[in-house]
């Protein structure tokens, strides 16, 4: 079987790249189904390509890395996040796709300035930075519980929510977060 991980921090094209593969195997009307070692052993004998989708690369054990190397097909290994080397190098994969975020994101998000902002609005969506700023302040929350770290994420929450109501323009809303 061949094996295809992808994984990384940057989710929206990972699984871009995952929605990709699936398009892709619809299209030559191959079995599409979640992985699971029951559904890889009970796999047709005439011959019909399949097509496995497994988002916790944890299930594969060495025993069912045996296994698998009895049958034929494609597994997709998703992970939203990085698997660390050794991990990886015990997949055995065919192949591996890293999506890495940009450097100027961490920067941004480690020192959020309006300037950042506007520089990254070049190349980025602003919903995703939207995003990325409520994961980097979640992330200071669970380390910081405090009134503040809370505030800023209902803050976040609410420019969300208005922006897609349309009760406010997302751009304006986190110029005035970042400018407070």
């Amino acid at each position: 079987m061949k094996i295809i991980v992808l994984h990384g921090d940057d989710i929206q094209k990972s699984y871009e790249r995952l929605s990709k593969f699936v398009g892709e195997a619809k299209s030559r009307s191959w079995k599409i189904s979640d992985f699971s070692i029951e559904e890889v052993e009970n796999q047709s004998l005439f011959g019909e390509e399949c097509f496995y989708v497994l988002k916790d690369h944890k299930l594969l054990t060495k025993t069912v890395l045996e296994k698998l190397k009895k049958y034929t097909g494609n597994l997709i290994v998703y992970n939203a996040g990085k698997i660390s080397a050794p991990t990886l190098k015990n997949l055995g994969a065919d192949k591996i796709e890293l999506f890495e975020l940009p450097q100027l994101i961490w920067k941004f998000l480690d020192n959020i300035s309006i300037e950042g902002l506007h520089k990254l609005l070049e190349t980025e969506a602003p919903e995703y930075l939207l995003a990325m700023m409520g994961w980097k302040f979640k992330q200071n929350y669970l380390k910081n519980p405090s009134i503040g770290n809370a505030n800023l994420i209902s803050e976040l929450a609410e420019i969300d929510a208005n922006s897609k109501l349309g009760k406010e323009d997302l751009l304006l809303s986190l110029d005035m977060f970042i400018i407070r």
